[in-house]
Parts: C-alpha cells; structure tokens; sequence
C-alpha cells in the first residue's frame, strides 16, 4: 500500500475527502519525525514502537572486489510491533 492508496483507504473509512485526511497523516509523520529527530520514544497503542538506534561501525565485504571496507557507525530508526499486533501476525497463514 502506497500513500495515495492509504489515504484513500482512510477517507473512505473515516468519511472525510482525501485533502483532509492527506493533511491529518502528513501532520502525523510530521510529529513523529520531529520526536524521533529528538531521539525520543514513539508508541503507538496495538502498533507498535519507533526508537532511534545507533548501528555501530562494522566491516564489510566488497561483493565485486573482495576488499573489506569499514562501514562508519550510523542512526537507524528501530520498529518493534505491540503484543497486539504480533498476535494478528501470528494468526496469519504463510
């Protein structure tokens, strides 16, 4: 599901035309981005949580040459699901 098929998704749901609800979920990331730039904790109930994490330095391999290569460390966002949505994942058929 891309942007413009959530956003539709939800106007329908929530009876609203598509601008406004762009405009509540552009507002939303917005604010979500701006605690995690912050390095604060995001949780989101029956979701899940968003936490900046540091990815420490670490050596790699080249796949064309072979050479190892230093990878500097870097911030990555970390995603873990709620208890609530991991049990409607398990209850998914593969």
């Amino acid at each position: 599901m891309n942007h413009a098929e959530l956003i539709a998704v939800l106007a329908q749901r929530l009876q609203l035309p598509k601008a406004e609800v762009e405009e509540k979920l552009d507002e939303t990331t917005a604010v979500i981005t701006a605690e995690l730039v912050k390095n604060n904790i995001v949780s989101i109930v029956n979701f899940g949580t968003l936490e900046v994490k540091e990815r420490q330095e670490r050596f790699s391999i080249q796949p064309n040459t072979g050479k190892k290569i230093l990878v500097p460390p870097k911030l990555i966002v970390k995603y873990r699901t709620s208890i609530t949505f991991s049990k409607k994942l398990k209850e998914l058929k593969p």
